[in-house]
């Protein structure tokens, strides 16, 4: 999957976004599962957006840290499991202890996920597939 990604990001045409939002995306803690984060990752950067992917079995503090150095704008969680859904709560809630939950605008995925499992949470946004996460990030971000 990954060698075909590389494929694909390479014959997609790139984004025109003068000033590159920045995303910060990850596949929570406990989930393995990285094929969409991946997928969702490739859209956002040939749309323009610098994405900084933190790979798979990310702890809270690692979203924190990542948004921090990179001066995130949008913070992405991924999780596939039922088990690890609860880890996107703790992303949001580690987000607001770090002082960067006004800072930055938090979507979320994964099969089990939901727009209600967002609002429940405190995300701002839920999608179900790429083409909505990169629609999504935009209106988050204000580009669309």
């Amino acid at each position: 999957m990954k060698a075909g990604t590389a494929v694909c990001e390479a014959a997609l045409p790139k984004g025109t976004i003068k000033e590159k939002k920045k995303v910060v995306i990850g596949t929570v803690e406990g989930d393995i599962h990285d094929i969409g984060k991946s997928i969702v990752a490739s859209f956002l950067a040939a749309n323009g957006f610098e994405v900084h992917d933190i790979g798979r079995d990310a702890p809270a503090e690692k979203f924190v840290e990542t948004a921090r150095e990179a001066k995130a704008d949008v913070v992405g969680a991924s999780a596939l499991l039922t088990t690890t859904m609860e880890q996107q709560k703790k992303i949001v809630e580690a987000l607001k202890e770090a002082g960067l939950r006004d800072k930055v605008k938090i979507i979320v995925g994964g099969a089990p996920t939901s727009q209600e499992w967002a609002e429940q949470i405190g995300a701002d946004a839920y999608a179900e597939n790429a083409a909505e996460a990169v629609a999504k990030v935009k209106q988050l971000t204000g580009l669309q």
